[in-house]
């Protein structure tokens, strides 16, 4: 994990000093115990009962998914759960790799719609809670993590992880040619993508951005290939010193409003 100054903070608070007390611990001591795993996805699964009119007539509603289990993965209202699926992933790399994989929920940083509605319950003696929106938090925590990972399926609702995607990938001047000083080094941000996913966007973000990418068939297949990345940035530290985050003057966020 980054440690070093940087603007991110929440609350007058480093997100360094957030991260270190929320994000999930791994079960099992190794020498990874500190390697913190930023997972981004889409948090709710298509429905088709939502989209179309005879989706009941359907075996389910719910796409093929490596990542998503139309058995486990769904609220009490059956609506699918993605968040689950994605908290799920994050608890296997914990298990495996014994890193610090979390998701942004897992981090109790309220967004300002959050914020407001806690407020209406606050007593007197309580400090009013402040809130901090969902790009600015994924901006602060993708920048202290060792590793950042997109993950795009089939099953998943895209659009919000996509808009974050490209903000993230802006923020931290990745775009091929960019002379910024101050950035989050490519080798540490993956996008993986399930082989029946497509989107035009999505797919050229490689082309633009200097970033790792690679495509997966399952669950195990996925699991695979992180494990693979994960052990090139090993050696890439370990050689070339590899920085986990560039902070300078070029780069500035107003991530704490």
């Amino acid at each position: 994990m980054f440690d070093g100054e940087t603007n991110f903070q929440y609350n007058e608070r480093p997100i360094s000093d957030i991260l270190a007390e929320q994000a999930p611990a791994p079960p099992k001591f190794s020498t990874h115990n500190d390697f913190t795993v930023y997972v981004m996805g889409p948090y709710t699964a298509f429905n088709a009962e939502v989209a179309y009119d005879d989706a009941d007539t359907l075996k389910t509603p719910f796409q093929n998914d490596p990542l998503f289990d139309p058995h486990r993965h769904i609220t009490n209202d059956g609506q699918g759960d993605m968040e689950q699926a994605l908290r799920d992933f994050c608890t296997e790399l914990r298990e495996t790799l014994h890193c610090r994989a979390f998701i942004a929920t897992d981090i109790d940083i309220p967004t300002h719609e959050q914020a407001k509605e806690q407020n209406k319950s606050r007593s007197d003696d309580k400090s009013v809670v402040e809130g901090m929106d969902p790009l600015a938090q994924s901006v602060a925590f993708a920048a202290h993590s060792d590793a950042v990972i997109f993950l795009f399926t089939q099953g998943g609702l895209t659009t919000g992880v996509g808009a974050e995607t490209g903000g993230i990938l802006g923020e931290f001047h990745l775009r091929r040619g960019n002379p910024a000083l101050t950035h989050k080094p490519g080798q540490r941000i993956g996008l993986y993508l399930d082989e029946s996913f497509s989107s035009a966007t999505i797919d050229e973000l490689p082309k633009g951005y200097e970033i790792q990418y690679d495509s997966f068939s399952t669950k195990n297949d996925l699991h695979r290939k992180v494990r693979n990345w994960f052990d090139s940035l090993d050696r890439e530290t370990r050689d070339t010193d590899l920085p986990v985050f560039v902070p300078g003057d070029t780069y500035s966020s107003d991530t704490d409003e």
